[in-house]
């Protein structure tokens, strides 16, 4: 089971790293350009803020499972990266954008409900 989270946890950062990047570093203006037109409905500063949210989520998902130190960080970030997504989705939804633009943040969610959940579980760091 261990293996299975650690696919997920790569997973999730294997998107939220480099989209955390470009939503953080680049703001709205390289958002709008790479397309993702849901950028018209926030501020520059929010856009920031939920790239520097995936960035750290992320990072905390990766990072303090390898070096062990406070494992109860992980499924809080797990936590955080779900809502990430779950909003993401709920936002192209209300959009009215395709169904693929909706799918992706939506599994993205799932899998970091699956970290959530397996992290705070019987496979946890803390066991």
């Amino acid at each position: 089971m261990d293996a299975a989270l650690w696919v997920a946890v790569i997973a999730l950062a294997a998107v939220f790293i480099p989209s955390g990047f470009v939503h953080a570093v680049r703001g709205k203006k390289r958002s709008i350009e790479l397309g993702q037109e849901w950028a018209n409905d926030f501020t520059d500063q929010q856009i920031r803020l939920i790239g520097a949210a995936e960035i750290v989520g992320s990072l905390a998902v990766v990072v303090f499972p390898i070096i062990g130190f406070i494992p109860w960080v992980v499924p809080i970030a797990a936590a955080g990266l779900m809502v990430i997504g779950a909003g993401a989705a709920f936002v192209h939804i209300r959009r009215g954008d395709p169904l693929a633009n909706t799918t992706v943040p939506a599994l993205l969610a799932v899998i970091a409900l699956i970290v959530f959940v397996g992290r705070i579980g019987e496979f946890s760091l803390g066991n």
